[in-house]
């Protein structure tokens, strides 16, 4: 008996031994993560991604942080072996896309990325994703640890957005063919939930005639709140953020999706 379990009963030896046995599993599989973060790493060097992709948030550009979230301490970026703050941001900057987009959304977007983002101009990644323990899942596993440390912040800077009093709204008809570019995909159309996405989402859009929002609180600012899930989306379902908008083309699509909300009713 070792000087750790004596004294202690029977029942506390074995409940130790199995709380210490649950240590070592949860160690172990957290090696495994690693590894397998790291394996994701190693493919997004290999395909290119630093090409298109940078992953630094410069910490004096406002633009940038409300964008593509918290900076990215410089330290921190030359602490990376090797470092990947990119060399062209042909695409948006991917330091916190793990509190910006859903393992989902990441997965889709890199086997069809067309099909989730319309106009986008990244090539297909399906190839990544054949057979078991692929390239493809190894990446987005490594995708979903980019900024996995900053969701407080992210959340706070969501929370504390508003619209400027001064945004003047992109005119109906515009904003009605914003929506079926970059929105219908998903939720349909006319706001059903039935677009040719919604079936293989794990979280099915909404029909925003059906009653009432689903993730808006009683007595919110509706269309602040929908200007908010429209630029941030919405952490941790498919719903991604439209970022790179401007204001006045996310008070146009709010007021769109509000519209067909109210007339339903």
């Amino acid at each position: 008996m070792s000087a750790l379990t004596a004294g202690l009963s029977r029942r506390w030896r074995i409940r130790l031994a199995f709380a210490l046995g649950g240590a070592a599993l949860l160690a172990a599989r957290g090696r495994a993560a690693d590894a397998w973060t790291e394996r994701g790493r190693e493919v997004y060097i290999r395909e290119g991604c630093i090409h298109c992709h940078s992953q630094y948030v410069r910490p004096h550009a406002p633009l940038d942080i409300e964008r593509w979230g918290p900076a990215t301490p410089l330290a921190q970026l030359l602490q990376q072996r090797p470092p990947l703050p990119g060399n062209r941001r042909q695409g948006p900057d991917l330091a916190n896309v793990g509190n910006r987009r859903t393992a989902e959304w990441n997965r889709l977007h890199l086997q069809a990325p067309r099909t989730i983002s319309p106009g986008s101009r990244m090539p297909s990644y399906a190839h990544l994703f054949a057979g078991e323990d692929s390239d493809g899942e190894a990446l987005v596993a490594y995708l979903s640890s980019l900024g996995a440390d900053t969701i407080p912040e992210r959340l706070a800077q969501r929370a504390a957005w508003r619209l400027p009093s001064s945004t003047t709204a992109l005119e109906r008809p515009k904003a009605a063919a914003l929506f079926a570019e970059l929105c219908a995909h998903c939720h349909g159309d006319t706001g059903r939930g039935d677009g040719p996405l919604a079936a293989r989402l794990s979280v099915r859009p909404p029909d925003w005639g059906a009653g009432a929002w689903r993730h808006l609180a009683p007595g919110a600012d509706v269309e602040l709140e929908l200007a908010r899930i429209i630029k941030f989306g919405l952490p941790g379902s498919p719903m991604a953020g439209h970022e790179y908008l401007r204001d006045g083309e996310i008070l146009g699509l709010a007021r769109v999706v509000r519209s067909w909300q109210e007339t339903r009713r």
